[in-house]
């Protein structure tokens, strides 16, 4: 029962439905979740505003909350994303390079959150860091696998 509650709550808000979609944060309970959409910003862009670029540097996780944003490799379109979409996870742990350019195709509301905010975040709550450990390890692990 406190489950479907629990659930229900989750579908009346769209950033906590997204925020439970993300594989990082696949171990985290509602009010890990709570804390995380507290803990980052919500922003609102024009079409044509440009999120990430193939090749630079990302540090930044982002949520579409509303609106739709391209995705491009290399130039070429490989997907359009749609309210609950989320890209960056991985940028915003590693700060590596960006693997594609998203590009707002509508006027958008997102779901943000820095490096630095997770980093905070993280070590303010340690329930929260061994959970995120937790999806990190079984994604090693899946692409572990994957490779023999």
């Amino acid at each position: 029962m406190e489950a479907e509650y629990a659930d229900t709550l989750m579908a009346a808000d769209p950033k906590l439905d997204a925020l439970s979609r993300v594989p990082l944060f696949a171990h985290c309970s509602r009010r890990e979740l709570q804390f995380i959409a507290k803990e980052g910003d919500e922003v609102s862009v024009p079409a044509g505003k440009t999120l990430t670029r193939q090749g630079r540097p990302g540090d930044t996780f982002y949520v579409l909350l509303e609106g739709e944003a391209e995705v491009k490799v290399d130039g070429k379109r490989r997907r359009v994303l749609k309210p609950g979409d989320f890209f960056g996870e991985i940028s915003m742990i590693d700060r590596g390079l960006a693997t594609a350019t998203v590009t707002t195709l509508t006027s958008a509301r997102l779901f943000v959150m820095s490096h630095a905010q997770f980093r905070d975040a993280i070590k303010t709550n340690e329930q929260l860091m061994m959970r995120v450990l937790m999806a990190m390890g079984e994604r090693l692990r899946g692409d572990l696998a994957a490779t023999r």
